[in-house]
């Protein structure tokens, strides 16, 4: 019996060492076999086209996407709905599946400002990632900056922006608001990061009001006052830049003390101008695309 029990140790005793190389084995061949990447849903519409990649815009901001073999690359302005493999800001697409494609013009602005019927449209890109809108509307001008599909800014130098657009970017909540009702021409909305918004017009009686909002819709702020600025109408600053020589005669801001244009100068070149109270030129900066 000592024998047998003697035996039996020294069998267990060589099945614990096996049992851990057999373990370490398996989880050996379980870290050297490739896991399978998992399929990742991305939306946009397309911005760019670079033979088999293209630069899709996102809400999330620009993505660029290699498309699978075989693929016909879409028109700029397509929207896609795609599957694949997301890697920072890169993806490789499994399949792709169109919707209808925007006009031509309207490609590369985000998805709010289309359908507005906007014409003469310019946009100016940063390094950090926004851009830079202007573009003619059916009641004056519009400026906008936006990361991706996601819009930032936008206001306008004419009558109020477009009740679509309010009706796109204002949450029911902010748009409930009895003090929103006070403003006839609601001229700027703001969006900021962290989900705040902000907006500005004019009374019916002629005063500045402007109105800022918690994300959920709640009001933080209600200022108006006179609307007291010395700078020249827009209509006089357009006739003085004309008086000058500019032309193309785009999105004008009044400021305090003075109005800031988008315009072609005397040379052909797109330009920044500033006219300051009097009508003189203070600055010029060229506005690259």
């Amino acid at each position: 019996m000592a024998r047998i029990a003697q035996n039996s140790a020294m069998m267990n005793s060589k099945e614990k060492p096996m049992k851990r190389v057999l373990a370490a084995l398996i989880l050996t061949t379980a870290l050297a076999t490739p896991v399978a990447a998992q399929e990742v849903p991305l939306s946009g519409t397309v911005a760019e086209v670079f033979g088999t990649r293209i630069v899709l815009s996102t809400p999330e901001g620009r993505v660029l996407v290699t498309l699978p073999q075989g693929t016909t690359a879409p028109a700029p302005g397509t929207r896609l709905d795609l599957t694949g493999t997301r890697t920072g800001e890169t993806f490789a697409a499994a399949t792709v599946t169109e919707g209808p494609a925007a006009a031509p013009a309207e490609a590369v602005l985000p998805s709010a400002l289309r359908g507005l019927d906007l014409t003469d449209i310019r946009t100016r890109s940063r390094k950090d990632g926004k851009i830079y809108i202007y573009a003619r509307g059916g009641t004056g001008w519009l400026r906008a900056e936006a990361r991706g599909d996601r819009l930032l800014e936008v206001q306008t130098d004419g009558a109020g922006l477009p009740q679509p657009l309010i009706e796109t970017l204002l949450p029911a909540a902010v748009r409930a608001e009895p003090r929103l009702a006070e403003i006839a021409r609601l001229t700027e909305i703001d969006l900021d990061d962290d989900g705040e918004i902000s907006v500005e017009g004019f009374a019916t009686y002629g005063m500045r009001i402007e109105i800022e909002f918690s994300r959920d819709g709640t009001l933080k702020d209600f200022e108006r006052e006179r609307d007291d600025r010395r700078s020249l109408s827009e209509a006089a600053a357009r006739e003085k830049l004309v008086a000058l020589g500019y032309t193309d005669i785009g999105f004008m801001e009044r400021g305090g003390r003075h109005v800031t244009a988008l315009a072609t100068n005397p040379y052909g070149d797109t330009v920044e101008v500033r006219l300051d109270d009097q009508g003189r030129v203070e600055r010029e900066r060229l506005w690259q695309n």
